[in-house]
């Protein structure tokens, strides 16, 4: 774990007091602006032995933490073999909040993801809170506020993590051309730590693949079933290529109220206009929420087949946007 953060986050800690912090802060905000990141450097701040308000990188504490090894710093994930944090996982890390610190006078719990609790798990943290142990701060995150209940908002301190600013988000993504940069934070809706990942691991060839596949279910209907497949199969980006998706609906719908934007996605610009003048706006708006629908199910891991709901939404795109076979 790194000592500096990126520059949209460093604003968040100058607010902090290492002498008066608050018992529990609920970090909210897209996945992708860095909340988990400002909740590791704020937990290590607790646990850093010096007594300014920074990270002084050289004592027991910080090397420890910065080995992910730090005896007093929890956090609570979810087991491979499940789908939520259980109540279970829960009692198992009351147990060790009773206990005394091991090294430092403080200990820390971070719980990413607050909505991947079960309802008896929230219960139980929300029962922590309200008692909390001495000296142990709680750092929760969330990518959907709205899906924390309203009774452990009231006993956090919230903080919200909003995209920064373009500029910004270049500073931080300097390793790679602007060109670069800019077309993947166009592609994350501007969300740098995503933009990062994606060029980091050259996803830009799967968005040209991409291009290619959606363009052939809109002219075409071609391949819905091979594609729904191989979508499925690539979990990391599944939700992104969903909100390329969205993305690429919006831009048409904008297109079609006002030819002469400028602010298209470049490397779809033509299959938007494409759209934009050859299909139903009704159909576009339609598929929009359909596929807004289906990333926001996505991202709470249903239960439900994934492969069946994104095939679903194919058919429901060809068959509204099969344009080639209508004109």
């Amino acid at each position: 774990m790194k000592n500096i953060l990126p520059p949209w986050l460093s604003p968040h800690i100058n607010k902090f007091d290492k002498q008066f912090f608050h018992h529990a802060y609920l970090i909210s905000g897209r996945s992708g602006v860095g909340k988990n990141m400002l909740a590791s450097y704020l937990s290590r701040m607790i646990l850093c032995n010096s007594e300014d308000n920074r990270l002084c990188g050289t004592c027991q504490g910080c090397k420890l933490a910065e080995n992910n090894n730090h005896p007093d710093f929890h956090c609570l994930t979810v087991l491979d073999d499940k789908k939520l944090i259980g109540i279970s996982q829960i009692q198992g890390l009351i147990s060790k909040l009773y206990e005394s610190p091991f090294l430092a006078k403080n200990k820390v719990v971070i719980i990413p993801n607050l909505e991947k609790l079960s309802i008896d798990g929230l219960n139980a943290i929300l029962k922590i809170l309200e008692e909390p142990p001495k000296d142990t701060y709680f750092f929760l995150t969330s990518n959907f506020l709205n899906q924390v209940p309203l009774t452990i908002q009231s006993r956090c301190f919230d903080i919200k993590i909003g995209a920064p600013n373009k500029e910004l988000a270049l500073e931080w993504l300097s390793d790679f051309s602007e060109e670069e940069g800019m077309l993947a934070l166009n592609l994350t809706n501007n969300l740098p730590l995503l933009a990062k990942e994606l060029l980091e691991k050259n996803i830009l060839n799967e968005r040209e693949q991409f291009i290619k596949e959606i363009s052939s279910i809109i002219k075409e209907g071609k391949n819905l079933i091979l594609t729904s497949e191989k979508w499925i199969e690539d979990k990391d980006f599944l939700n992104l290529k969903l909100e390329w998706m969205s993305k690429l609906l919006c831009d048409s719908i904008k297109f079609n109220a006002n030819n002469q934007i400028d602010n298209l996605t470049i490397d779809t610009d033509n299959i938007t206009k494409y759209l934009a003048k050859n299909a139903d706006v009704n159909n576009l708006h339609n598929l929009l929420s359909k596929t807004n629908r289906l990333w926001n199910l996505f991202s709470k891991d249903t239960n439900l087949r994934k492969d069946y709901q994104l095939n679903s939404l194919f058919v429901d795109w060809e068959s509204s946007l099969g344009i080639s076979k209508k004109i």
